[in-house]
């Protein structure tokens, strides 16, 4: 069987085809700049899987497709995303119009719930029983495995750690979702940005402040760049970003006691520097039993949306009747 995965972002729908062993068949990436609508953005997947399914006719083809937000996985649908700018994207009914136009159902999940099953056959090769993945990009996502199963709740949206408050309603600073007070209004990099601006502001001569002037627009990469210059005013934000984290991850770990967690995205790359801060978060708990044993891991792997979306298409449609 061919499993084709589809990892949709705000900057790049990525797309990976591997086979029941995991091997990488292909690999390949869109921008999504310049496309308007969900019809146009469908196309562009639509054509993608037409020329797997014909370069592998007569196999057996699975799809499945990540997409950031509230996704019914039950019915394919994206009801919300905070994060893609397009005009048209509540309610997405996703399979049925990728079902349209190639006569493949994918299966459609949100995207870190799909690199939460990426983490486990590859990171993990399945050791472990519970386990929390957190994906740190944009938006901060998570993806849970129970009992050696993909978990998505009920209505699909299990996991959205992100969207869990540490701070204020009212006060806490305004996430994309429209709320305030959420995860990944600290730990996103959107979040990440505002507290860097407000840093460079009251420390203007900060090695971070030289380098934010520098950049034309905003990347993660100039906090990393300046911390690895051990400038203080970088540290900080990096010890900041481990605290906020620590406190979102030990609410979960207290309320399902997994026995692994993992970060992955591109922030979870600064790990060497918001490690400490969210070790001491956990070890600071006093209900200590949760966190005895916890396993605190760091995923490798880039693509490990992609990769997961096309080892679940696989695993997902194997299981079907």
């Amino acid at each position: 069987m061919i499993g084709i995965g589809i990892d949709i972002g705000g900057t790049f729908i990525k797309f990976f085809v591997l086979n029941e062993k995991g091997t990488v068949l292909r690999a390949d990436k869109l921008e999504t700049e310049g496309i308007r609508t969900a019809d146009e953005f469908i196309d562009k997947l639509a054509l993608f899987i037409n020329r797997i399914k014909k370069e592998y006719a007569g196999k057996p083809l699975a799809v499945a497709v990540g997409a950031p937000g509230d996704v019914d996985n039950q019915k394919g649908i994206l009801r919300y995303n905070p994060n893609l700018k397009f005009t048209d994207m509540t309610d997405w009914p996703i399979a049925k119009n990728i079902f349209e136009k190639t006569g493949i159902l994918p299966h459609v999940a949100n995207d870190a719930t799909l690199a939460a099953w990426g983490v486990y056959e590859t990171d993990l090769h399945r050791q472990g029983s519970n386990v929390l993945v957190v994906t740190l990009g944009t938006g901060v996502g998570g993806g849970l495995i129970i009992n050696q199963e993909l978990y998505q709740g009920s209505n699909g949206s299990a996991g959205e750690i992100g969207h869990t408050k540490i701070a204020d309603l009212t006060t806490g600073p305004l996430c994309g979702c429209g709320a305030r007070g959420c995860l990944e209004a600290f730990v996103g990099t959107i979040g990440i940005k505002r507290r860097v601006l407000e840093a460079v502001k009251e420390h203007p001569q900060s090695e971070l402040a030289k380098r934010v002037h520098q950049t034309k627009d905003f990347k993660i990469e100039v906090v990393f760049q300046a911390a690895e210059q051990k400038c203080p005013v970088a540290l900080k934000i990096w010890e900041d970003t481990g605290y906020y984290l620590g406190v979102g991850i030990a609410n979960w770990v207290l309320t399902l006691d997994v026995d692994t967690v993992v970060l992955t995205g591109g922030v979870s790359g600064a790990a060497p520097y918001f490690m400490p801060a969210l070790k001491r978060v956990l070890a600071n708990q006093q209900i200590k039993t949760p966190f005895n044993q916890l396993k605190l891991l760091v995923s490798k792997n880039p693509n490990i949306g992609g990769i997961g979306a096309a080892l679940y298409a696989i695993y997902h449609a194997q299981r079907l009747p």
